[in-house]
């Protein structure tokens, strides 16, 4: 195989599955994969299974959007043993728009800057290389 055929094959998988969606072609947006309450219309972030809200079990998964606000962050000023993250990072819970809660890491920002109630989208970024040569993505927010 040539290295443009190994280029070619190339392609971007998730790092965690089940988490969000990549985009299938150029003209559409990466998704968080999410579910939505049948009864109440509450939606969570990951996916549940028995609504947080009413109790119910008539659930759909629904893809997320990707904008909300910063509900509340912490700065992370050392890095864990094998984490992907180089310190410092700030990691923040975002309220986005339809009401779910998903904790991210925010990326491209000084920490210092940061406020609770600031608008972010959420964006994929590639975190490693697997085995097979694929961009390992993971999803993250960024100020907008």
């Amino acid at each position: 195989m040539t290295a443009q055929e190994a280029a070619a094959e190339k392609r971007m998988v998730p790092l965690r599955e089940g988490v969000f969606r990549l985009p299938s072609g150029p003209d559409e947006e990466p998704a968080l994969i999410g579910s939505r309450c049948q009864n109440c219309g509450d939606h969570f972030f990951p996916k549940r299974h028995i609504c947080l809200s009413c109790g119910q079990e008539d659930i759909e998964e629904t893809p997320l959007g990707r904008r909300g606000k910063i509900w509340t962050y912490t700065v992370a000023r050392q890095t864990p043993p094998g984490s992907l993250m180089q310190a410092p990072y700030v990691i923040v819970v975002v309220q986005l728009v339809e009401g779910a809660m998903v904790q991210a890491v925010l990326s491209e920002c000084d920490p210092e800057a940061v406020r609770v109630g600031m608008e972010v989208e959420m964006v994929l970024e590639k975190m490693g290389t697997s085995a097979e040569g694929n961009d390992l993505m993971a999803f993250k927010f960024k100020l907008v």
